[in-house]
């Protein structure tokens, strides 16, 4: 009995160690939520408003033979996918990928974002046509270089559809795997625009929406990766908080083992000195 109390104290202090390690990362993840909250809070009706504002005037007749509103030759379809560049976030990426694994087609086209999401689809030897690994809201040249990159695949008419799979947040236990339409456009998806009906359009709706377009897509895009950023720090800030309780809860189990083997231990030594005193 006495050479399991050795083992079951370095079990514990070996607990109490990662506990301290997912309280910080938990701290950490908090504040990190903040900071994103307060920045899809400010990002998002600017997004929203844009969105409508191309929609809204997608019944223009100048606009019926604009390339982005039309679906390309092909049956592909290219998938954007937000993933983390981190772990330790609990089902986050797992949710992702399960949805991505659940629409795509063996022919369909995918462009990842974050390292576990690549790093996942290489091991299922799913080939990827593009990887922005470190593709940041923050990442202003990034974002480009992908939007630009997406007009370019859908403008050669090889690209059916274009979406955008990412964690949408929910609220702090919920986010959903959410796919949205980046191309094409189409009036069905409009909305009631906050704007007046009557706003004038210069030079022309055709030629401001081949001026807007790559900062439509660019925008598009970042609004996904901060509502992404929410449900990643969420999550790893849920996945660290079980973490630490249950590392309270095992804590307390070692703690009362200890305690018994301990017990039994002092009653063994007793009982062989009134023995040895008998004798």
């Amino acid at each position: 009995m006495a050479k399991g109390l050795p083992v079951i104290r370095r079990r514990i202090a070996s607990v109490k160690a990662t506990k301290k390690v997912t309280k910080a990362m938990q701290m950490i993840a908090t504040t990190k939520l903040k900071v994103w909250k307060q920045t899809l809070l400010e990002s998002s009706l600017y997004a929203k408003t844009l969105y409508e504002t191309i929609h809204q005037h997608l019944d223009d007749v100048s606009l019926k033979q604009a390339p982005y509103v039309h679906h390309g030759s092909s049956e592909q379809v290219l998938y954007i996918v937000i993933s983390s560049n981190l772990g330790l976030c609990g089902s986050y990426n797992y949710n992702v990928l399960t949805k991505l694994a659940s629409v795509m087609k063996p022919d369909d086209k995918i462009i990842i974002i974050g390292e576990k999401g690549s790093r996942f689809l290489k091991k299922m030897l799913v080939s990827l046509d593009t990887q922005f690994v470190n593709v940041m809201p923050q990442s202003d040249d990034g974002m480009k270089s992908l939007a630009n990159l997406i007009l370019q695949s859908y403008a050669q008419r090889t690209i059916y559809r274009v979406d955008l799979l990412y964690a949408s947040f929910v609220n702090s236990l919920t986010f959903h795997p959410t796919i949205k339409t980046i191309l094409p456009l189409h009036p069905a998806v409009s909305t009631q625009s906050a704007l007046d009906p009557l706003t004038v359009i210069e030079p022309d709706p055709y030629t401001v929406m081949e001026k807007l377009m790559p900062f439509y897509v660019r925008n598009l895009i970042y609004a996904s990766l901060v509502e992404a950023q929410v449900s990643e720090q969420s999550s790893r800030r849920n996945a660290m908080e079980k973490a630490s309780d249950n590392a309270d809860e095992l804590t307390e189990q070692l703690q009362l083992e200890f305690n018994k083997l301990r017990q039994a231990n002092i009653t063994q030594e007793i009982a062989e000195i009134i023995g040895g005193s008998a004798t």
